[in-house]
């Protein structure tokens, strides 16, 4: 899954050498939690010259009132994207969401506690993640796809042993390509292939629980435990 991520400085996409085009002006957070619904930027196969701010949460464009969807569609998973309803439609509907990380719970073995993890690309910069929208009473609303977990991430995200598709290079163009077909697309959708190429180390407590305020620069630090993922996908201490 992937409902939490971080995009803490708006330079990182103005970095991107794109205009960012949008009504609403894009408020940069440490830590965006998906279930408040906020706008993220992302670049579109509708717009791919210009970075876009659409509003995380899918909502089809069938739905008349959104109090009345009460489907969780922050994410959608790669292998139910061209069969379930609320995505189904959409496919064709690609955009690409940039952040600078995302966060993932680790529940350690014979616990039943919950970590907070933290992934960002290891060279720094952006992460684009594939994802889907829709354009829902004025607005577009967009969903993450999600595929299984590599190694090193199943070991992260141990009970889910899901992440984030991310795409980068000629995956990430390809992702916006109207020519794209859903074969091609299906191949595009699997877990990222070199996983040398991301950071992954626990971070401070309580991420994933909305009555605590995490948006703030401690939330990107390294927790004190020193936790980290270790070659070949082991956790280790030091």
């Amino acid at each position: 899954m992937c409902y939490h991520i971080s995009l803490e400085d708006k330079k990182q996409v103005e970095g991107m050498k794109k205009p960012i085009k949008s009504e609403v002006e894009f408020v940069p957070k440490f830590h965006f939690n998906g279930f408040d619904k906020p706008m993220i930027p992302v670049v579109s196969i509708r717009t791919p010259d210009v970075v876009s701010l659409y509003r995380w949460r899918l909502v089809p464009e069938w739905v008349g009132k959104e109090g009345e969807w009460k489907a969780n569609t922050l994410n959608a998973r790669n292998d139910e994207l061209f069969e379930k309803p609320a995505y189904k439609s959409y496919w064709t509907n690609r955009c690409l969401v940039l952040c600078t990380g995302f966060f993932e719970p680790h529940t350690p073995a014979g616990t039943s506690q919950t970590h907070s993890w933290y992934i960002r690309p290891a060279a720094g910069g952006l992460f684009m993640l594939g994802g889907i929208f829709t354009h829902w009473q004025n607005q577009y609303t967009f969903s993450i796809i999600t595929t299984d977990a590599g190694p090193h991430m199943a070991a992260v995200h141990n009970e889910g042993e899901r992440m984030p598709l991310i795409l980068d290079g000629p995956e990430a163009e390809a992702w916006l390509s109207p020519q794209l077909t859903q074969a091609e697309m299906k191949a595009l959708m699997v877990p990222y292939a070199d996983e040398s190429r991301l950071k992954t180390y626990r971070v401070m407590d309580g991420v994933f629980n909305a009555r605590k305020d995490t948006n703030c620069p401690e939330v990107l630090l390294e927790h004190p435990s020193g936790s980290r993922l270790n070659e070949g996908g082991t956790l280790s201490l030091f």
